[in-house]
């Protein structure tokens, strides 16, 4: 009678042990905004989270507003669009509370040209075109330090910096802030263009192709977020895994090659 007590006993923590992923069958809303991250979500996250049971719904949004505040407001359960210096001032700006569940493979910038083929073949006077936001020009302009093609004001924020701030310029380049859009068209009539990563993936470039990639910080790197209070809940758990799956990795790999080496 023991025995077959221990038995019953046996199969039923099996049982409990399979039932163990998202038994509830819970659906999970994750947000993102139009673009690589988009892709990123639909392509590897989601079937992650697929793998653990849960039925996920995507919301894509056309600003960079509605993501967070629909997350604090609950209207879903976590988003993917963003990196960890915006989420930074955005909780700062909005009095909120939310937080990095995950850092994921993130973008970073690239020198591109049509016509040069190294750093050091870049002429005197040549047209760099950069990108026109705040945050974008500012880590472009930074970048181009790093490469050292230029220094800046070393008592200037390091991610609130414009042109102004130049204070060598021994190659004497012309800074020509675009649109972000408009980058790899500049590339026609400029020497060369500081292109995001995504903007060349999805327009079937290559990223060998660049002639130097940005060095990514940690306030650089793109995080999955959720609100504070749902840090230890269950489907921040899966979430988290998801995201260290050999399937999300895999997808990565597989649809993003070179993204976030």
């Amino acid at each position: 009678m023991k025995m077959k007590i221990l038995g019953l006993l046996t199969i039923f923590g099996i049982l409990l042990t399979g039932c163990s992923q998202n038994e509830s069958n819970e659906t999970l809303k994750i947000g993102t905004t139009e673009g690589i991250y988009a892709q990123v979500v639909d392509k590897a996250l989601v079937p992650a989270l697929k793998e653990q049971g849960y039925k996920v719904e995507v919301v894509k949004y056309g600003d960079l507003i509605e993501p967070n505040t629909e997350l604090a407001e609950g209207e879903i359960d976590a988003n993917l669009f963003q990196q960890n210096i915006y989420l930074t001032q955005f909780n700062e700006e909005y009095d909120l509370s939310i937080v990095s569940l995950s850092e994921v493979p993130s973008v970073g910038l690239g020198l591109y040209s049509n016509s040069i083929t190294s750093i050091d073949d870049i002429p005197n006077g040549a047209l760099i075109t950069i990108p026109n936001d705040e945050l974008g020009t500012a880590r472009a302009l930074r970048f181009l330090e790093q490469q050292g093609l230029l220094a800046l004001d070393s008592n200037a924020n390091a991610f609130d910096v414009n042109e102004q701030q130049i204070e060598n310029n021994p190659k004497n380049l012309q800074i020509q802030p675009v649109l972000t859009s408009q980058l790899i068209a500049s590339l026609t009539s400029g020497d060369l263009a500081v292109i995001p990563d995504n903007y060349i993936i999805v327009n079937e470039m290559e990223l060998a192709d660049a002639l130097a990639e940005e060095e990514l910080n940690e306030e650089l790197k793109y995080v999955l977020t959720v609100k504070e209070e749902d840090l230890d809940k269950e489907f921040a758990e899966a979430l988290k895994e998801a995201v260290q799956s050999k399937t999300f990795k895999k997808a990565i790999k597989d649809e993003f090659q070179g993204f976030g080496e």
